[in-house]
């Protein structure tokens, strides 16, 4: 049985979120990464199309994890709270990180996301849902 609590990550973070992943892919260190990807992948004789989806890939599993740690950002502290109320070391901790990879977001259309969490218990559902 799981217990499901939505928030929301409000327009104004997730539009300044998605500004800082462009921006983040597109220049600097990422970029220089990009290059020599590249780079390597002609050398080894990669097909260009294969290329772009290997690029296309890793975009996607860099957004995801920096998705994640917005996600960590804003309701990290408040589902600590919540799970330590009921369990404690190497199970909260486990329980914490599968709380927030697990969460789904559902973009809106004023841009802000709604989160969906599972919580294990009524009790720490609620307590999550207090907390924030």
């Amino acid at each position: 049985m799981s217990i499901t609590v939505q928030k929301s990550i409000p327009a104004a973070r997730m539009r300044q979120f998605h500004q800082m992943v462009d921006r983040w892919l597109q220049e600097g260190p990422i970029k220089l990464a990009t290059n020599a990807t590249i780079t390597a992948m002609d050398n080894a004789l990669i097909p260009k199309a294969e290329q772009t989806a290997i690029i296309e890939d890793r975009d996607i599993i860099m957004k995801h994890n920096m998705r994640l740690g917005v996600i960590s950002e804003l309701f990290a502290p408040a589902i600590e709270k919540a799970v330590k109320l009921s369990r404690s070391g190497s199970e909260a901790q486990d329980e914490i990180a599968r709380l927030i990879v697990t969460a789904v977001g559902i973009r809106q259309e004023d841009d802000s996301e709604l989160i969906t969490f599972n919580f294990a218990t009524q009790s720490e559902a609620d307590a999550f849902d207090a907390a924030i």
